[in-house]
């Protein structure tokens, strides 16, 4: 089977076998993130492929290490090949775009899919969820339960994010753990995704996550789909960074009235008091936000305290 470029964009290049052409379907599509190496890597998407999935998709940087053998079988496998460094979402938006079904799965090549059943009457629920994104229960090496429900309380205004026990089908979570989830590819599209200028994965995550929120939209525990992970869990970084202040504006500095959300001024020494960082360098992020706000205010179907009363916290 001979591999050609599908796509070709100054960032990234899609590429996959010549002799498979995917057409747009209604199930799920998997994204392997890279973090465990290319040995890693080839024996999920070799798992993948024994499950029958119908489209995988490799997301690496400037390395597209398609092995032939992996390329036969029922499934049509992809790789996205990074021109340079990228965010994990950044990279994830790309890969839905590049995606050919309704739902993405996305999840590191350093995690395994726990399937007991038959893979395809699993999918197949879990294409039908109507959430922008539906988090699998994700589980230690140990095969031990993880915190996947997160919620947010304010504190004098300062946002806490707090992991909570049971998890039932439909439990809201503030965002992806680990980004690991069930993008439903057309409303995550419609959600500007992930912003590639925030370097930080929290606030990366946090930013995605509360952006759904407020703009009408969900994100939910689905406890159908088990993952593991096979090494080390990852710690998030959630110390102020450069990207806390562009978070920080298009987010928790908002006021809604009416039928439209607005960023007051006072957003600027109210970060500056939180953050403690210099007001010169915030003014650009808070002029950037302020006309993205504007762009979309009509989009908005809340403030960022009203999010509290989505979850129960007894």
């Amino acid at each position: 089977m001979n591999t050609t470029a599908l796509t070709s964009d100054p960032t990234y290049t899609v590429l996959g076998s010549g002799d498979i052409e995917t057409a747009s379907f209604e199930g799920i599509s998997v994204v392997l993130l890279s973090r465990g190496g290319k040995p890693f890597r080839n024996e999920q998407i070799q798992k993948l492929r024994n499950l029958k999935v119908r489209e995988i998709i490799s997301v690496e940087e400037n390395s597209c290490g398609l092995d032939g053998s992996l390329k036969i079988g029922g499934s049509s496998l992809k790789c996205i090949s990074t021109h340079g460094p990228m965010t994990p979402g950044e990279q994830i938006n790309i890969a839905v775009r590049e995606s050919s079904g309704t739902h993405v799965l996305v999840m590191w090549d350093d995690m395994e899919l726990q399937i007991m059943g038959k893979t395809g009457r699993l999918f197949d629920m879990a294409a039908h969820q109507s959430e922008i994104c539906s988090i699998p229960v994700l589980m230690n090496s140990r095969k031990e339960s993880i915190p996947i429900r997160l919620a947010p309380i304010f504190s004098q205004k300062k946002l806490e994010v707090v992991p909570l026990g049971a998890v039932k089908n439909g439990t809201p979570t503030l965002y992806p753990f680990d980004y690991c989830g069930i993008y439903h590819k057309k409303k995550f599209l419609l959600s500007e995704g992930y912003d590639p200028v925030i370097n930080s994965p929290y606030w990366q995550k946090l930013d995605f996550g509360i952006r759904s929120f407020l703009w009408g939209e969900k994100i939910s525990c689905y406890t159908g789909i088990k993952i593991a992970y096979l090494n080390d869990i990852p710690r998030d970084d959630s110390s102020i960074d450069s990207s806390y202040s562009r978070f920080f504006f298009r987010n928790l500095a908002l006021q809604f009235k009416g039928d439209s959300c607005r960023l007051p001024l006072s957003g600027i020494l109210r970060f500056h008091l939180q953050s403690g960082m210099s007001l010169f360098h915030t003014l650009k992020d808070y002029r950037d936000a302020s006309a993205w706000v504007n762009r979309n205010r009509y989009r908005f179907r809340m403030d960022p305290y009203s999010l509290t009363e989505l979850w129960e916290l007894e």
